[in-house]
């Protein structure tokens, strides 16, 4: 069975290993060695993403998570206060993803424990998640045989089952105006916030509806007080389960841009929107659902299905016909200085990992 005492201690130990994303090699250099101490073969792909295997019997089985962290990440100290654990409160704790690295680890350990019979197993920890999916989207999937599993990166509860998220388009603007000085001549320059302005109050932001949201988050611009600024850069995204309405959506933004164009034809802009990646879906009878809802009720627990705003790896699987949904992981409030992880609901990740690659 999964212990909870060497849970949290390795859960601890990951947590004071800074990796924000792009600084990943302490933490890729902690789970080799322990997945390799655990028997399995550790590969890594041209992006350093953690391929590890271990030979079992019957149908393989991926289980993932992601080995960075947002900031402010850095010097983390875990504070332990019963069935809490969380930083002292200047940093985010880190249990997006370090909780998920620790299930699985605790999971494969109790495996390896009890001497079970077990599935082929596929480790894939991830670099660069946080970042935009980038290791899962330069993942080599030519090492993968395994076609559904598991993405330990939701929150909540472990029965918390994501069986949909959306497509992410992501947009960038360049403006240029022209400059001058603001007290001697301003009627020579063209402001390029002010354009920004007339864009950022035509877009369609925020909740769009229960499936679409969109928001610029970043801009800017200028560079003093008395220059009329000459460039504006903007930072947004449009997301949507639906593809129909993020094509919708995207061609309003794509509008808007033009006729704020035409209203300043001295000026130039600029815009890309790229996809990022792409939305799924799956039903209550999809076999990976029925999988884990089988490893739930040995865990007395009912799978909540529930779709989300995000992406995460999952997301990236689905695109390569690998079926993997991800699962709360015990922890709250991702990204905050308020992060905290409810150790019971961690511990209930590793035996539902553990159930997953026993088949029981």
């Amino acid at each position: 069975m999964a212990n909870r005492e060497r849970l949290v201690s390795a859960l601890m130990d990951l947590i004071r290993i800074d990796s924000p994303t792009g600084e990943e090699d302490a933490m890729d250099r902690e789970v080799t060695s322990r997945l390799q101490a655990l028997g399995f073969r550790v590969e890594h792909d041209s992006f350093n993403n953690v391929i590890a295997k271990l030979d079992g019997a019957g149908e393989p089985v991926i289980l993932s998570a992601h080995l960075d962290t947002v900031e402010p990440g850095r010097g983390i100290r875990p504070q332990l206060d019963g069935d809490l654990l969380r930083s002292d409160g200047t940093t985010i704790l880190g249990g997006d993803c370090k909780a998920g690295v620790a299930i699985v680890l605790e999971a494969l350990t109790s495996v390896q424990e009890s001497g079970a019979a077990h599935r082929p197993v596929e480790v894939v920890f991830t670099r660069a998640e946080e970042g935009g999916l980038v290791g899962a989207h330069h993942l080599d999937f030519d090492r993968i045989s395994a076609k559904r599993g598991v993405v330990f990166d939701g929150e909540g509860q472990v029965n918390r089952l994501t069986v949909a998220a959306p497509s992410q388009n992501v947009v960038k603007a360049e403006i240029r105006g022209r400059a001058s000085h603001a007290g001697v001549e301003p009627e020579k320059g063209i402001s390029a916030l002010v354009i920004a302005g007339h864009i950022l109050t035509r877009l369609p932001l925020g909740r769009i509806d229960a499936e679409t949201t969109a928001n610029i988050g970043y801009l800017e611009g200028g560079l003093k007080r008395n220059i009329i600024p000459e460039r504006a850069f903007l930072d947004g995204e449009i997301r949507s389960r639906s593809r129909e309405k993020l094509e919708h959506y995207t061609g309003e933004f794509r509008q808007v841009f033009d006729q704020v164009a035409a209203m300043y034809p001295e000026a130039r802009l600029s815009l890309d929107i790229t996809n990022s990646y792409q939305t799924y879906r799956v039903d209550a009878e999809h076999p990976t659902v029925a999988m884990l809802a089988q490893a739930l009720a040995g865990l007395g627990l009912e799978p909540q299905l529930e779709g989300s705003g995000g992406g995460s790896d999952a997301n990236v699987f689905f695109e390569h016909g690998i079926a993997a949904l991800p699962v709360g992981i015990g922890v709250r409030s991702f990204h905050t200085k308020e992060e905290t992880a409810v150790i019971p609901e961690v511990l209930q990740g590793a035996e539902l990992c553990e159930r997953v690659i026993t088949g029981v």
